[in-house]
């Protein structure tokens, strides 16, 4: 449909005036008790919040200072460790010098007193065979002088006798000297697999 004088369409009013709700006076003051409930409830929660967040920072910064404490100790092992090692390798470097040191020694004694006895056992053999000559050449003058054979025998055998005594003393003392050179060779070995433990 349109309008006579304006040509429009027709608009029905379709609206309606808004009712207003009226509350009564104890709808207003339950729904004020109910806000106030719920207010002083959210504000027991915050506070119980903040109780627990102030636990978890006392208990935050408590773990934190063990942490330090911890950090600082296991610092400190490592280092007293490290200080220990290297005491450890330079004593066992030491004593590895040491006895390398003694063993060298040893062995030039031994070496010494074996040519030693090689010179003791050169003198015996060739006291020996003085000793010998001089028996053959008393032979051939019993017939003329039986007591100077005899004397010349005799001192020919105690030549001998001093002659084998020395070299059998410079052969022992040499042994003596191979076995303690031997023992020391032993402990330097022992001593450098000890270091090279302690370095490992």
């Amino acid at each position: 449909m349109t309008s006579e004088n304006t040509g429009l369409p027709n608009v029905e009013k379709t609206e309606k005036s808004p009712q207003m709700s009226v509350k009564t006076l104890p709808q207003v003051l339950k729904e004020m008790e109910d806000n106030i409930r719920a207010a002083v409830d959210a504000a027991k929660k915050a506070e119980e919040a903040a109780k627990l967040a102030k636990q978890a920072s006392a208990a935050t910064a408590k773990a934190s200072g063990e942490a330090v404490k911890r950090a600082e100790e296991t610092r400190q092992a490592g280092e007293k460790y490290v200080q220990n090692t290297a005491q450890v390798s330079q004593e066992a470097a030491a004593k590895a010098e040491e006895a390398a040191t003694s063993a060298k020694k040893s062995a030039e004694e031994a070496v010494k007193m074996a040519q030693d006895a090689e010179n003791h056992a050169r003198a015996a053999s060739q006291a020996y065979k003085r000793a010998n000559y001089a028996a053959k050449e008393a032979a051939e003058k019993a017939a003329k002088s039986s007591e100077e054979i005899a004397i010349k025998a005799k001192e020919a055998v105690q030549a001998a006798t001093r002659a084998s005594d020395q070299t059998a003393k410079r052969a022992e003392e040499a042994s003596a000297a191979s076995r303690e050179a031997t023992e020391l060779k032993v402990i330097l070995q022992k001593y450098s697999k000890s270091d090279k433990n302690v370095s490992t």
